[in-house]
């Protein structure tokens, strides 16, 4: 699926009745993408990983970014334990990588998350992830880097991500008027 000109996504918050539109999205990935975000390939969506994806509460939730006809192109969902660390985990389907919806999916996310607490930002990236570990290190000056169980472990203070400077650097602000809520479905 390529962009054309003249499309627009917008984010907005995901639940169980999203589970076409994901599971249709996630049929789309390659399996690269699949790999690098999910660390291990699958053919066919399970049932049981799509409701995982699209988990909601108190301290978590899913974003999808769809197109004006509903298709789903990108996903990213968040949770924050008890220490306050959000954990985020984005997907963007290949035709869609590179154009800066995994930042607004990203920054959308940990808006809300810092919403319900969260301080510090986790990441697990696989180290074949250049692309990303490069893009995180030029965007995340201040990130702690950690190698361990075969996996790149990225933290960083959230009040770092929302500082002018480093938003001068790409970083999205928290939410955006266009973001957010079933209602602009």
């Amino acid at each position: 699926m390529r962009r054309t000109q003249g499309d627009e996504v917008a984010v907005r918050t995901a639940g169980p009745d999203d589970a076409p539109a994901l599971d249709g999205m996630l049929r789309l990935l390659t399996p690269t993408s699949s790999f690098m975000r999910f660390l291990v390939g699958f053919g066919e969506p399970k049932p049981g990983l799509v409701r995982a994806l699209l988990a909601t509460g108190p301290r978590r939730g899913a974003l999808l970014a769809v197109l004006p006809g509903g298709t789903a192109v990108g996903h990213a969902c968040w949770s924050v334990d008890d220490a306050g660390a959000v954990d985020v985990g984005v997907v963007v389907v290949d035709g869609w990588q590179r154009m800066g919806l995994g930042r607004r999916l990203v920054g959308t996310s940990l808006g809300h998350a810092r919403d319900v607490g969260a301080v510090t930002l986790h990441l697990d990236v696989h180290p074949m992830n250049r692309g990303l570990l490069a893009t995180l290190r030029r965007r995340l000056p201040t990130a702690r880097h950690a190698f361990a169980d075969g996996l790149v472990g990225i933290d960083v203070a959230l009040a770092d991500l929302f500082s002018p400077a480093v938003r001068a650097g790409g970083t999205p602000p928290r939410r955006s008027a266009r973001t957010d809520d079933r209602a602009s479905r």
